[in-house]
């Protein structure tokens, strides 16, 4: 993985926070990042749990397939594991409920027979700061491609010692069938702030993030947000704050909607300013449009070009 400078000092109106050395408190009250195992307990929590919520995208296929690397427990400690760290998780479909309530969404609970986890006792190892929760989907040949499909993970226990994170003890995982807008890209586009107005090119995942939307996901950086030039040749990001989807209208390919959904970060519109062209998707060369900025700032909009490369 490419290591790419992060930009903390870019939104003017909104500052996101550092990682640093947090106390429990800190921890519990979501100041995330890794505590001081000096001065206090080691905290678990699952590791995409600031986000809450992450979505895939699945084939339509009769094969399994595996959900890996996303309901993954972590250490939130400066040092690995120093022996075996034994936790309990379960399933509880009151997380999708939850969410649903709160958002207005109507993401279906998974039916159990649709899918298996081996065991919901994982294990960190000594030495490791971190364990992985597969789940299994033997086919998605019953899904209806129209439909969002949630299974809700909650940390139960843990051994004896360790603070579980109030705030990343749940994980909402949202299963769809990838749609057609799904997929690797050559990423092309520009930042029109001065001074991080040179071009980019990166390689950049489309991914699902329900019929009809996908959000970028970064390779170099292994983990979704978004590109800006700052020298040359040169690229850097404004962190996980700013994490863009792209919405289409599923009839014309025309993109409706481009919003953000960074934790902390700043509101994200499609721009129509100035240079922006229309934002779609043209089947016939799978290259997809978008020009989108953030804070309703003209002069903080991005103009992307995005190729298709190959199936994720």
């Amino acid at each position: 993985m490419k290591k790419i400078k992060f930009l903390s000092f870019f939104l003017g109106t909104v500052l996101i926070a550092g990682t640093g050395c947090l106390k429990d408190k800190g921890f519990e009250n979501g100041e995330y990042g890794i505590n001081d195992a000096n001065n206090s307990p080691a905290g678990l929590g699952f590791n995409k749990g600031v986000n809450y919520k992450v979505n895939i995208g699945l084939d339509l296929s009769s094969s399994s397939q595996t959900i890996s690397n996303q309901a993954t427990i972590m250490l939130m400690s400066a040092t690995p594991a120093q022996s075996d760290i034994s936790v309990t998780l379960e399933v509880d479909p009151t997380i999708i409920d939850n969410y649903n309530n709160t958002y207005g969404t109507s993401i279906e609970t998974l039916d159990p027979a649709l899918y298996s986890i081996s065991s919901l006792t994982v294990v960190i190892p000594r030495g490791a700061k971190q364990v992985d929760l597969p789940i299994v989907i033997p086919s998605t040949a019953g899904l209806d491609a129209n439909s969002t499909y949630g299974i809700g993970v909650r940390i139960a226990s843990a051994d004896a010692g360790y603070v579980l994170s109030s705030n990343m003890r749940e994980l909402l995982i949202s299963i769809g069938l990838k749609n057609r807008w799904d997929g690797v890209y050559e990423l092309k586009g520009y930042h029109n702030r001065t001074p991080y107005t040179f071009p980019y090119d990166v390689e950049m995942n489309m991914e699902t993030y329900g019929p009809s939307d996908v959000i970028f996901f970064w390779p170099d950086v292994d983990d979704y947000g978004h590109p800006i030039g700052v020298a040359p040749g040169s690229v850097s990001w404004y962190g996980t704050a700013v994490q863009p989807v792209v919405s289409f209208d599923l009839a014309t390919d025309l993109v409706t909607n481009v919003y953000n959904v960074g934790a902390g970060g700043p509101p994200i519109t499609m721009f129509t300013g100035a240079g922006s062209g229309v934002s779609r998707y043209d089947a016939s060369t799978k290259t997809i449009y978008v020009s989108w900025n953030y804070n309703n700032n003209p002069l903080r909009a991005f103009f992307d070009t995005l190729t298709f490369l190959r199936a994720r």
